[in-house]
């Protein structure tokens, strides 16, 4: 049996399936795709019960259907077009101390694209929220995904290769609180605090100092992560996703051009998340994503509840081939 497979989906997709119940694009059908553009990954079994013909589902991938418009929203309706892959995810073992099993066992991921933009949405449980990171024991929730070469290549799962550079797409719950409420403050975390003055601002009346004062003021040095131009430190914010690159392990940069959109929105038992880019790269270790073939992605998970940063995190199992509707 072919390690691609392309049936009507009924339901929930299983893990590591990836259906979608659009019609066929102009140009290469979705058969079409699968059986040029993948031809090198297997031969293609078609069902012959299918009730929609365009139905597919792609054993260990993601299927990504072609639509007039990448959505950017959770709750816009193309997402009703695009049935989930239930991904597992895995341990922790990065950073001790390990965790023995995953926080979360499976996330549903959807994905679109319109031939410029492609689409990501993430769902997965979470009882609680956890946006707020004013003080230093505080810490966020958040998601990410990693695009990168190869077609499910499991050796770019850790942040791509010397080689082979990948691109990855991270939503922080914090960020978007920011840009729903206004940048945080320690306003948010101690309502009944006394303020007295804050050097080097000291001709200031006593009340709330914020980033932009102090840049207002050429005080910067006095906060260095802004100073330096820190993104995470940042006084203002156009956007909850930020894209970086990467080429292995403790090389993930923030790329120079933001590029990217998303929104995450709690649901009755979680977060469910929206991460967006171009297709084309344009950095110079951006990779690139082309209608009609077969990439890499992985994904992963922070829990703010747990303490989650950097490498303490719930990753995926496997990496995934993940397959653009031409």
């Amino acid at each position: 049996m072919s390690d691609t497979t392309v049936t009507s989906p009924a339901g929930t997709a299983p893990a590591g399936t990836a259906p979608a119940g659009t019609g066929a694009a102009n140009g290469v059908s979705r058969r079409g795709l699968l059986a040029g553009g993948l031809a090198g990954a297997g031969a293609l079994a078609i069902t012959a019960c299918a009730a929609d013909p365009s139905d597919v589902s792609v054993s260990g991938g993601v299927w990504v259907a072609r639509v007039g418009r990448a959505p950017i929203e959770p709750a816009d309706a193309a997402w009703d077009r695009a049935a989930p892959t239930i991904v597992d995810m895995d341990v922790q073992v990065m950073v001790l101390p390990h965790r023995p099993a995953p926080l979360v066992a499976q996330i549903a991921v959807r994905a679109l694209h319109d031939g410029e933009t492609i689409s990501f949405r993430l769902d997965w449980d979470d009882p609680d929220t956890h946006d707020l990171t004013v003080r230093v024991d505080d810490f966020r929730d958040a998601c990410a995904v990693l695009l990168a070469g190869g077609e499910g290549d499991q050796g770019l799962r850790t942040m791509g290769s010397v080689d082979q550079p990948a691109t990855l797409l991270h939503w922080k719950a914090d960020w978007q609180r920011d840009m729903d409420l206004g940048v945080q403050g320690a306003a948010d975390v101690y309502p009944n605090r006394s303020i007295d003055v804050y050097p080097p601002l000291i001709s200031d009346a006593p009340r709330d100092l914020t980033p932009a004062d102090y840049e207002a003021a050429d005080a910067t040095e006095w906060l260095p992560g802004l100073h330096v131009g820190n993104p995470l430190s940042a006084s203002t914010r156009t956007a909850c996703v930020e894209k970086l690159t990467a080429r292995g392990f403790g090389t993930a940069t923030t790329a120079t051009k933001q590029n990217v959109a998303g929104r995450g929105e709690r649901t009755s038992s979680g977060w469910r998340v929206v991460l967006a880019k171009p297709l084309r790269g344009i950095e110079a270790d951006e990779f690139t994503l082309t209608p009609g073939h077969a990439h890499t992605c992985a994904f992963a998970l922070w829990s703010g509840a747990d303490q989650d940063a950097g490498g303490r995190k719930t990753p995926s199992k496997a990496a995934l081939r993940l397959l653009l509707e031409f």
